[in-house]
C-alpha cells in the first residue's frame, strides 16, 4: 500500500469509516429536522432516524438482535454480558423509544434544553438544531465504540457486514 493511499488498513478501519460516515449524514438530517419551528415533530422524526441508525450500526458490527440470536448460546450470553458490563442499552436489543431514552440518560443528556430552544426566534432554532445534531452524533459514536469493544473482546464473532447503502 502506498503512503497517502486511501485504502483501508484493515476491515475494522473500513467498518469504522462506514459507520462514522453514516452517523454524520444522519446527524445532519436530525439537525435539519430540529431546525423546523414545529415543536415535537422533530422528536418523532429524530427518534425514527436514531433507531434506524443504531440498528444499522449494530447490523454492520454483527451485533443486531437477529444476528445475536443466531450465535451459539455461550457466545450469545457472553455478548449480552459484555454489553451490560459496558452499560449498553442498545447492543443486541430491539431499539425502542424507552431504550433510546435510557441511552440518552446514560450520557447525561436532556431533551428539554433542545426543545426549549425552539421557542426562541431564529437563534433558538439554530441552537436546537446544533444540540440535536450533537446529541445524535454523540449517542451514535458511543454505540460505535461499544460495538467495536465487543468485537475486540470477542474476535470469534462473525465478520462484520458493511452495507453499501449509507
Amino acid at each position: 500500500m502506498l503512503a497517502g493511499s486511501r485504502e483501508p488498513r484493515a476491515p475494522d478501519d473500513a467498518l469504522l469509516r462506514h459507520c462514522r460516515r453514516l452517523v454524520r449524514r444522519q446527524a445532519l438530517k436530525a439537525a435539519g429536522v430540529s431546525a423546523l419551528p414545529v415543536a415535537g415533530v422533530d422528536l418523532f422524526v429524530n427518534a425514527q432516524l436514531l433507531a434506524g441508525t443504531i440498528e444499522r450500526i449494530s447490523l454492520a458490527h454483527g451485533l443486531s438482535r437477529e444476528q445475536i440470536e443466531k450465535l451459539p448460546p455461550a457466545l450469545r450470553t457472553r455478548v449480552d454480558d459484555l454489553a451490560l458490563e459496558m452499560g449498553s442499552y442498545l447492543i443486541g436489543r430491539l431499539v425502542t423509544q424507552a431504550a433510546l431514552l435510557a441511552a440518552l440518560r446514560a450520557l447525561g443528556l436532556r431533551l428539554s434544553a433542545q426543545q426549549a430552544a425552539k421557542f426562541a426566534p431564529v437563534a433558538g432554532q439554530v441552537a436546537s438544531a446544533a444540540l440535536s445534531g450533537w446529541m445524535f452524533k454523540r449517542l451514535c459514536d458511543r454505540h460505535i465504540e461499544q460495538c467495536r469493544r465487543v468485537r475486540e473482546v470477542l474476535p470469534q464473532l462473525p465478520a462484520p457486514v458493511i452495507d453499501v447503502v449509507a
